[in-house]
Protein backbone atom coordinates (compact mmCIF):
# COMPACT_ATOMS: atom_id res chain seq x y z
CA UNK A 1 0.00 0.00 0.00
CA UNK A 2 1.45 3.44 -1.21
CA UNK A 3 2.42 6.14 1.94
CA UNK A 4 -0.29 8.43 0.30
CA UNK A 5 -2.83 5.95 0.36
CA UNK A 6 -1.87 6.19 4.44
CA UNK A 7 -2.66 9.91 4.61
CA UNK A 8 -5.84 9.86 2.93
CA UNK A 9 -6.76 6.94 5.07
CA UNK A 10 -6.05 8.99 8.11
CA UNK A 11 -7.12 12.63 6.51
CA UNK A 12 -10.68 10.90 6.14
CA UNK A 13 -10.84 9.07 9.43
CA UNK A 14 -10.97 5.75 8.05
CA UNK A 15 -10.14 3.95 11.34
CA UNK A 16 -11.88 1.85 13.86
CA UNK A 17 -13.81 3.30 16.69
CA UNK A 18 -11.57 1.92 19.69
CA UNK A 19 -8.16 2.86 18.75
CA UNK A 20 -5.01 1.16 21.24
CA UNK A 21 -1.23 2.65 20.62
CA UNK A 22 1.20 0.09 20.48
CA UNK A 23 1.95 0.55 24.04
CA UNK A 24 -1.90 -0.30 25.07
CA UNK A 25 -3.13 3.83 25.67
CA UNK A 26 -6.63 4.60 24.51
CA UNK A 27 -6.68 6.76 21.50
CA UNK A 28 -9.24 9.47 20.73
CA UNK A 29 -9.02 11.83 17.47
CA UNK A 30 -10.23 14.94 18.19
CA UNK A 31 -8.45 16.99 15.02
CA UNK A 32 -6.46 14.94 12.21
CA UNK A 33 -4.91 18.15 11.52
CA UNK A 34 -3.29 19.52 8.11
CA UNK A 35 -1.64 18.22 5.19
CA UNK A 36 2.14 19.67 5.38
CA UNK A 37 3.77 20.35 2.19
CA UNK A 38 6.67 22.07 3.27
CA UNK A 39 9.44 20.24 5.45
CA UNK A 40 8.30 18.58 8.12
CA UNK A 41 6.16 15.90 9.81
CA UNK A 42 3.29 14.69 7.26
CA UNK A 43 0.25 16.62 9.55
CA UNK A 44 0.63 19.48 11.75
CA UNK A 45 -2.21 20.80 14.21
CA UNK A 46 -3.57 17.69 14.94
CA UNK A 47 -5.39 17.20 18.11
CA UNK A 48 -5.72 13.75 20.17
CA UNK A 49 -6.50 12.42 23.47
CA UNK A 50 -3.99 9.52 24.91
CA UNK A 51 -5.44 8.18 28.15
CA UNK A 52 -7.84 11.08 28.60
CA UNK A 53 -4.51 13.42 28.34
CA UNK A 54 -5.29 16.12 25.45
CA UNK A 55 -2.03 16.68 22.96
CA UNK A 56 -1.76 19.20 20.33
CA UNK A 57 1.24 18.85 17.52
CA UNK A 58 2.45 17.13 14.37
CA UNK A 59 1.44 13.64 13.20
CA UNK A 60 4.01 11.64 11.05
CA UNK A 61 3.28 8.56 9.20
CA UNK A 62 4.52 5.69 7.54
CA UNK A 63 4.46 1.93 6.27
CA UNK A 64 6.77 0.63 9.02
CA UNK A 65 8.02 2.01 12.62
CA UNK A 66 11.48 1.40 10.61
CA UNK A 67 11.07 4.01 8.60
CA UNK A 68 11.45 6.78 10.98
CA UNK A 69 15.01 5.86 11.80
CA UNK A 70 15.85 5.10 7.73
CA UNK A 71 14.46 9.08 7.38
CA UNK A 72 16.83 10.23 10.21
CA UNK A 73 13.54 11.98 11.56
CA UNK A 74 15.12 10.88 14.88
CA UNK A 75 18.30 13.22 14.29
CA UNK A 76 15.63 15.92 13.07
CA UNK A 77 14.98 18.83 15.30
CA UNK A 78 11.46 19.70 13.01
CA UNK A 79 10.27 16.23 14.36
CA UNK A 80 10.27 17.25 17.91
CA UNK A 81 6.84 19.06 17.61
CA UNK A 82 5.71 15.16 16.70
CA UNK A 83 3.02 13.67 19.31
CA UNK A 84 1.98 10.33 17.05
CA UNK A 85 3.61 8.25 15.29
CA UNK A 86 0.98 6.09 12.78
CA UNK A 87 2.33 3.51 11.24
CA UNK A 88 0.98 0.50 8.90
CA UNK A 89 3.13 -2.10 10.19
CA UNK A 90 4.96 -2.40 13.66
CA UNK A 91 8.02 -3.55 12.88
CA UNK A 92 10.21 -2.84 16.22
CA UNK A 93 10.73 -4.17 19.60
CA UNK A 94 10.19 -1.16 21.12
CA UNK A 95 6.36 0.12 21.87
CA UNK A 96 7.53 3.81 21.32
CA UNK A 97 9.48 6.27 18.69
CA UNK A 98 12.06 8.65 20.07
CA UNK A 99 12.36 11.96 18.75
CA UNK A 100 15.44 13.94 18.47
CA UNK A 101 15.50 15.98 22.12
CA UNK A 102 14.83 12.41 23.83
CA UNK A 103 11.15 12.49 24.17
CA UNK A 104 8.96 8.86 23.29
CA UNK A 105 5.90 9.24 21.37
CA UNK A 106 3.31 6.69 21.26
CA UNK A 107 2.67 4.27 17.75
CA UNK A 108 -0.83 3.69 15.85
CA UNK A 109 -0.31 0.43 14.25
CA UNK A 110 -3.17 0.78 11.60
CA UNK A 111 -3.13 -2.98 10.80
CA UNK A 112 -5.87 -4.15 12.46
CA UNK A 113 -7.38 -0.48 13.20
CA UNK A 114 -9.31 0.63 10.18
CA UNK A 115 -12.79 1.18 9.84
CA UNK A 116 -14.61 -1.68 7.56
CA UNK A 117 -15.20 0.43 4.35
CA UNK A 118 -12.07 0.96 4.24
CA UNK A 119 -11.29 -2.25 4.84
CA UNK A 120 -13.38 -3.42 1.23
CA UNK A 121 -12.08 -0.91 -0.36
CA UNK A 122 -8.74 -2.38 -0.16
CA UNK A 123 -10.03 -6.12 -0.58
CA UNK A 124 -11.78 -5.22 -3.52
CA UNK A 125 -8.66 -3.67 -5.59
CA UNK A 126 -6.63 -6.30 -3.85
CA UNK A 127 -3.25 -5.59 -5.63
CA UNK A 128 -4.31 -2.99 -8.14
CA UNK A 129 -2.47 0.29 -7.76
CA UNK A 130 -4.40 2.93 -5.84
CA UNK A 131 -3.80 5.79 -8.06
CA UNK A 132 -4.53 6.25 -11.03
CA UNK A 133 -2.72 9.40 -12.00
CA UNK A 134 -4.77 10.22 -15.18
CA UNK A 135 -5.24 14.03 -16.30
CA UNK A 136 -9.04 13.29 -17.22
CA UNK A 137 -11.27 12.84 -14.94
CA UNK A 138 -14.15 10.71 -15.35
CA UNK A 139 -16.51 12.79 -13.01
CA UNK A 140 -16.01 16.52 -13.45
CA UNK A 141 -15.28 16.51 -16.94
CA UNK A 142 -18.56 15.08 -18.11
CA UNK A 143 -21.30 16.58 -15.86
CA UNK A 144 -23.87 19.14 -16.47
CA UNK A 145 -23.54 22.18 -14.70
CA UNK A 146 -26.64 21.73 -12.68
CA UNK A 147 -25.04 18.62 -11.69
CA UNK A 148 -21.65 20.44 -10.91
CA UNK A 149 -22.80 23.25 -8.98
CA UNK A 150 -25.00 20.81 -6.67
CA UNK A 151 -21.34 18.97 -6.24
CA UNK A 152 -19.77 22.00 -5.49
CA UNK A 153 -22.30 23.47 -3.39
CA UNK A 154 -22.19 19.96 -1.12
CA UNK A 155 -18.89 20.19 -0.60
CA UNK A 156 -17.99 23.41 -0.02
CA UNK A 157 -20.29 23.71 2.72
CA UNK A 158 -18.70 20.38 4.05
CA UNK A 159 -15.29 21.90 4.07
CA UNK A 160 -16.56 24.90 5.78
CA UNK A 161 -18.30 22.40 8.51
CA UNK A 162 -15.07 20.74 8.95
CA UNK A 163 -13.55 23.94 9.89
CA UNK A 164 -16.39 24.82 12.47
CA UNK A 165 -15.17 20.78 14.09
CA UNK A 166 -11.39 21.90 13.52
CA UNK A 167 -11.91 24.54 15.93
CA UNK A 168 -14.21 22.93 18.41
CA UNK A 169 -11.67 20.80 18.87
CA UNK A 170 -9.27 23.41 19.16
CA UNK A 171 -11.35 24.63 22.33
CA UNK A 172 -11.16 21.17 24.36
CA UNK A 173 -7.25 22.95 24.80
CA UNK A 174 -8.19 26.49 24.52
CA UNK A 175 -10.18 29.21 24.50
CA UNK A 176 -11.85 31.57 21.65
CA UNK A 177 -9.06 34.26 21.74
CA UNK A 178 -6.46 31.96 21.27
CA UNK A 179 -8.62 29.74 18.06
CA UNK A 180 -9.15 32.99 16.84
CA UNK A 181 -5.54 34.33 17.25
CA UNK A 182 -3.73 31.18 15.95
CA UNK A 183 -6.55 30.99 13.10
CA UNK A 184 -5.49 34.75 11.87
CA UNK A 185 -1.82 34.26 12.22
CA UNK A 186 -1.98 31.25 9.99
CA UNK A 187 -4.43 32.67 7.28
CA UNK A 188 -1.85 35.62 7.20
CA UNK A 189 1.46 33.41 6.94
CA UNK A 190 0.88 33.12 3.32
CA UNK A 191 1.31 29.49 1.64
CA UNK A 192 5.29 29.05 2.72
CA UNK A 193 4.81 30.63 6.64
CA UNK A 194 1.76 30.01 7.21
CA UNK A 195 2.26 26.74 10.09
CA UNK A 196 5.22 29.09 10.91
CA UNK A 197 3.08 31.82 12.40
CA UNK A 198 0.11 29.19 13.44
CA UNK A 199 3.31 27.80 15.79
CA UNK A 200 4.22 31.71 16.87
CA UNK A 201 0.83 32.08 18.26
CA UNK A 202 1.44 28.88 19.94
CA UNK A 203 4.78 29.55 21.56
CA UNK A 204 3.13 33.23 22.78
CA UNK A 205 -0.56 32.43 23.48
CA UNK A 206 -2.52 35.42 23.49
CA UNK A 207 -3.75 35.19 27.04
CA UNK A 208 -0.06 36.03 27.84
CA UNK A 209 -0.01 39.06 25.53
CA UNK A 210 -3.25 40.18 27.59
CA UNK A 211 -1.03 40.18 31.00
CA UNK A 212 2.12 41.73 29.61
CA UNK A 213 -0.47 44.52 28.72
CA UNK A 214 -2.13 45.31 31.80
CA UNK A 215 1.79 45.36 33.20
CA UNK A 216 2.44 48.21 30.27
CA UNK A 217 3.89 46.37 26.89
CA UNK A 218 3.44 48.32 24.18
CA UNK A 219 2.38 47.25 20.38
CA UNK A 220 6.43 48.03 19.75
CA UNK A 221 7.61 45.71 22.42
CA UNK A 222 4.89 43.05 21.05
CA UNK A 223 5.87 42.99 17.40
CA UNK A 224 9.34 42.98 18.73
CA UNK A 225 8.89 39.99 20.58
CA UNK A 226 7.19 38.18 17.47
CA UNK A 227 9.44 38.90 15.15
CA UNK A 228 12.79 38.82 17.49
CA UNK A 229 12.27 35.43 19.28
CA UNK A 230 11.53 34.19 16.22
CA UNK A 231 14.44 35.11 14.76
CA UNK A 232 12.40 36.68 11.70
CA UNK A 233 14.02 39.80 12.12
CA UNK A 234 17.53 39.22 12.06
CA UNK A 235 16.85 37.13 8.94
CA UNK A 236 14.62 40.21 7.16
CA UNK A 237 17.35 42.97 7.63
CA UNK A 238 17.79 43.62 4.39
CA UNK A 239 14.16 44.09 3.69
CA UNK A 240 13.00 46.71 5.99
CA UNK A 241 14.81 50.10 6.63
CA UNK A 242 17.60 50.50 8.74
CA UNK A 243 15.47 52.99 11.45
CA UNK A 244 12.88 50.16 11.61
CA UNK A 245 15.57 47.45 12.05
CA UNK A 246 16.85 49.75 15.37
CA UNK A 247 13.95 50.51 16.46
CA UNK A 248 12.52 46.62 16.55
CA UNK A 249 15.56 45.47 18.14
CA UNK A 250 16.42 48.03 20.45
CA UNK A 251 12.19 47.15 21.41
CA UNK A 252 13.38 43.55 21.80
CA UNK A 253 16.65 43.97 23.92
CA UNK A 254 15.19 46.58 26.51
CA UNK A 255 11.68 44.43 26.52
CA UNK A 256 11.01 42.82 30.03
CA UNK A 257 8.11 40.46 28.95
CA UNK A 258 9.74 37.48 26.94
CA UNK A 259 13.61 36.14 26.07
CA UNK A 260 12.90 33.07 24.63
CA UNK A 261 14.81 31.99 21.34
CA UNK A 262 12.18 29.74 18.92
CA UNK A 263 13.21 27.80 16.63
CA UNK A 264 11.50 28.53 13.33
CA UNK A 265 11.92 27.56 9.85
CA UNK A 266 11.09 30.60 7.94
CA UNK A 267 10.43 30.14 4.06
CA UNK A 268 11.88 33.47 2.55
CA UNK A 269 13.08 32.15 -1.12
CA UNK A 270 11.19 33.92 -3.53
CA UNK A 271 8.83 35.48 -1.47
CA UNK A 272 7.32 38.82 -2.83
CA UNK A 273 7.78 41.47 -0.60
CA UNK A 274 4.22 41.94 -0.16
CA UNK A 275 3.73 38.32 0.80
CA UNK A 276 6.76 38.39 3.42
CA UNK A 277 6.30 37.72 7.00
CA UNK A 278 7.87 40.59 8.61
CA UNK A 279 5.24 42.70 6.93
CA UNK A 280 2.40 40.66 7.36
CA UNK A 281 2.91 40.01 11.31
CA UNK A 282 4.05 44.09 12.15
CA UNK A 283 0.68 44.89 10.48
CA UNK A 284 -1.25 41.78 11.92
CA UNK A 285 0.67 42.34 14.94
CA UNK A 286 -0.86 46.01 15.13
CA UNK A 287 -4.54 45.05 15.06
CA UNK A 288 -4.16 42.35 17.71
CA UNK A 289 -2.24 44.98 19.88
CA UNK A 290 -5.66 47.20 19.64
CA UNK A 291 -7.66 43.47 20.62
CA UNK A 292 -5.78 43.32 24.22
CA UNK A 293 -8.07 44.95 26.13
CA UNK A 294 -11.22 43.48 25.34
CA UNK A 295 -10.12 40.11 23.97
CA UNK A 296 -10.55 39.18 20.29
CA UNK A 297 -13.81 37.41 20.34
CA UNK A 298 -15.47 40.47 22.20
CA UNK A 299 -13.54 42.75 20.02
CA UNK A 300 -15.70 41.30 17.12
CA UNK A 301 -18.90 40.39 19.04
CA UNK A 302 -18.93 44.27 19.80
CA UNK A 303 -17.49 45.80 16.64
CA UNK A 304 -18.81 43.02 13.47
CA UNK A 305 -21.18 41.25 14.87
CA UNK A 306 -23.18 43.52 17.10
CA UNK A 307 -24.21 46.14 14.19
CA UNK A 308 -27.37 43.48 13.20
CA UNK A 309 -24.96 42.36 10.16
CA UNK A 310 -26.43 40.63 7.02
CA UNK A 311 -24.10 38.81 5.06
CA UNK A 312 -22.93 42.20 3.30
CA UNK A 313 -22.82 44.75 6.36
CA UNK A 314 -20.92 41.71 7.81
CA UNK A 315 -18.00 41.74 5.51
CA UNK A 316 -18.13 45.43 5.44
CA UNK A 317 -17.74 45.81 9.51
CA UNK A 318 -14.89 42.93 9.68
CA UNK A 319 -13.13 44.87 6.83
CA UNK A 320 -13.55 48.02 8.31
CA UNK A 321 -11.56 46.64 11.30
CA UNK A 322 -8.52 46.12 9.53
CA UNK A 323 -8.52 49.70 7.66
CA UNK A 324 -8.24 51.99 11.13
CA UNK A 325 -5.84 54.46 9.78
CA UNK A 326 -2.68 54.25 12.30
CA UNK A 327 0.88 55.54 12.24
CA UNK A 328 1.93 52.31 12.75
CA UNK A 329 5.46 50.83 12.15
CA UNK A 330 5.31 50.51 8.68
CA UNK A 331 3.68 54.21 8.78
CA UNK A 332 0.93 53.66 6.61
CA UNK A 333 2.92 52.51 3.82
CA UNK A 334 1.70 48.93 3.67
CA UNK A 335 -1.69 47.14 4.42
CA UNK A 336 -2.69 43.65 5.01
CA UNK A 337 -4.56 43.93 2.27
CA UNK A 338 -8.02 42.57 0.53
CA UNK A 339 -6.32 38.98 -0.30
CA UNK A 340 -5.55 38.52 3.52
CA UNK A 341 -8.36 40.11 5.05
CA UNK A 342 -10.48 38.32 3.08
CA UNK A 343 -8.91 34.73 3.64
CA UNK A 344 -9.31 35.60 7.40
CA UNK A 345 -12.55 36.42 6.97
CA UNK A 346 -13.75 32.88 4.75
CA UNK A 347 -11.18 30.65 6.49
CA UNK A 348 -11.10 31.62 10.68
CA UNK A 349 -13.79 34.39 11.07
CA UNK A 350 -16.85 32.52 9.83
CA UNK A 351 -16.35 28.98 10.81
CA UNK A 352 -15.36 30.31 14.22
CA UNK A 353 -17.96 33.10 14.30
CA UNK A 354 -20.52 30.14 13.99
CA UNK A 355 -19.06 27.97 16.30
CA UNK A 356 -19.61 30.85 19.04
CA UNK A 357 -23.22 31.15 18.39
CA UNK A 358 -23.53 27.28 17.96
CA UNK A 359 -22.28 27.44 21.67
CA UNK A 360 -25.73 30.55 21.91
CA UNK A 361 -28.08 28.09 20.97
CA UNK A 362 -28.70 31.05 18.50
CA UNK A 363 -29.86 30.10 15.46
CA UNK A 364 -30.90 32.98 14.14
CA UNK A 365 -27.40 34.22 14.24
CA UNK A 366 -26.06 30.76 12.75
CA UNK A 367 -28.38 30.93 9.68
CA UNK A 368 -26.75 34.52 9.11
CA UNK A 369 -23.12 33.29 9.34
CA UNK A 370 -23.97 30.75 7.31
CA UNK A 371 -25.37 33.01 4.51
CA UNK A 372 -23.03 34.91 4.71
CA UNK A 373 -20.52 31.76 3.48
CA UNK A 374 -22.61 30.84 0.96
CA UNK A 375 -22.95 34.15 -1.15
CA UNK A 376 -19.53 35.51 -0.98
CA UNK A 377 -17.56 36.43 -4.15
CA UNK A 378 -14.58 34.61 -5.39
CA UNK A 379 -11.21 34.48 -3.48
CA UNK A 380 -8.03 34.59 -5.95
CA UNK A 381 -7.32 31.23 -7.46
CA UNK A 382 -4.57 29.59 -5.93
CA UNK A 383 -2.40 26.28 -7.19
CA UNK A 384 -5.60 24.08 -6.17
CA UNK A 385 -8.37 25.64 -7.94
CA UNK A 386 -6.83 26.38 -10.96
CA UNK A 387 -5.46 22.49 -10.63
CA UNK A 388 -8.57 21.39 -10.30
CA UNK A 389 -10.52 23.95 -13.15
CA UNK A 390 -8.02 21.70 -15.57
CA UNK A 391 -10.63 19.02 -14.73
CA UNK A 392 -13.69 20.43 -15.41
CA UNK A 393 -15.47 21.96 -18.95
CA UNK A 394 -13.94 24.71 -19.99
CA UNK A 395 -17.56 26.71 -20.06
CA UNK A 396 -18.16 26.25 -16.55
CA UNK A 397 -14.39 28.07 -14.81
CA UNK A 398 -15.52 31.22 -14.83
CA UNK A 399 -19.00 30.45 -12.81
CA UNK A 400 -16.99 27.87 -10.34
CA UNK A 401 -14.76 31.53 -9.92
CA UNK A 402 -17.34 33.63 -9.04
CA UNK A 403 -18.19 32.37 -5.58
CA UNK A 404 -15.76 31.33 -2.61
CA UNK A 405 -18.57 28.53 -2.18
CA UNK A 406 -17.60 26.30 -5.67
CA UNK A 407 -14.04 27.24 -5.27
CA UNK A 408 -13.89 25.77 -1.91
CA UNK A 409 -16.03 22.64 -3.11
CA UNK A 410 -13.48 22.00 -5.46
CA UNK A 411 -10.79 22.28 -2.74
CA UNK A 412 -12.29 19.76 -0.73
CA UNK A 413 -12.87 17.05 -3.75
CA UNK A 414 -9.11 17.64 -4.02
CA UNK A 415 -8.17 17.35 -0.37
CA UNK A 416 -10.42 13.98 -0.37
CA UNK A 417 -9.66 12.16 -3.75
CA UNK A 418 -7.87 14.10 -5.95
CA UNK A 419 -4.68 14.35 -4.00
CA UNK A 420 -4.09 11.30 -3.71
CA UNK A 421 -5.70 10.18 -7.19
CA UNK A 422 -8.16 8.04 -5.40
CA UNK A 423 -10.59 8.40 -9.12
CA UNK A 424 -12.89 5.04 -8.29
CA UNK A 425 -13.30 6.09 -4.53
CA UNK A 426 -14.05 9.69 -5.74
CA UNK A 427 -17.00 8.38 -8.21
CA UNK A 428 -18.62 6.01 -6.23
CA UNK A 429 -18.82 8.76 -3.13
CA UNK A 430 -19.89 11.52 -5.64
Amino acid sequence: MEEKFLYHIWDESHLATDLKTVSGKDLKIHYQGQFNTFRGPDFVNAIISLDGEDLQGAVEIHQNTQDWLKHNHHEDVYYNQVILHIVLNHNSIQPYTMKENGEFIEILELKNQLSEEIQKLITDIGDRKLSSGNDYCDLLSAIDNDRLFSILTLYGKQRFMSKVRRFNASLAISDFDQVLYEGMMEAAGYDKNKFNLFQLAQSIPFIKLREWHKEGLISEEMISIFVGSSSLLQKSRNRISPELYEKLMCNYESQRFYARNLNVDWQLFRIRPGNHPIFRLILLGEFLYNCLPAGLLNFFVSNVEALTPNPQKRYQNFCQQFQQKQRGLLQNSKSLGSTVVNNIYINIYLPIIYLYYQKMANAEMLESVLESYLTFKALPENYITRFMCNHINSSQVKAVNNKTLYQQGLIDIYYRFCRYHLCSECVKNI
